[in-house]
């Protein structure tokens, strides 16, 4: 649950947070804004798995980690790679891909 420190740091307005994703803007806010979105949908998939409701989580992640993969991807060619959000979405993409390649193989 990476999101989760994310956010909470987002929302607190920390010195990191200010450092990484530049000062507190409207734009910063919207994008808080959707990172506790894809949380608050990614917490409903594992609760919802553990309920014993696997297929339900199972569509979330099939949506939410390409959407995931394709925004955090277009970061990098536009925002570029010397940015230490972009290096953290990289390695969410590599997660994230590794995850879907195992779901995608799976018998």
């Amino acid at each position: 649950m990476i999101l989760m420190p994310v956010c909470f740091g987002l929302l607190r307005g920390t010195a990191g947070m200010d450092a990484a994703f530049g000062p507190d803007t409207p734009a910063r806010g919207i994008l808080t804004c959707v990172y506790i979105a894809i949380l608050i949908i990614s917490l409903y998939a594992l609760v919802r798995a553990g309920l014993g409701a696997p297929q339900v989580a199972l569509g979330i992640a099939l949506v939410l980690f390409p959407l995931q993969i394709l925004y955090k991807a277009a970061t990098a060619i536009v925002v570029g790679v010397d940015n230490p959000v972009v290096i953290a979405n990289l390695g969410v993409i590599a997660l994230h891909s590794v995850t879907l390649a195992a779901l995608w193989l799976r018998p």
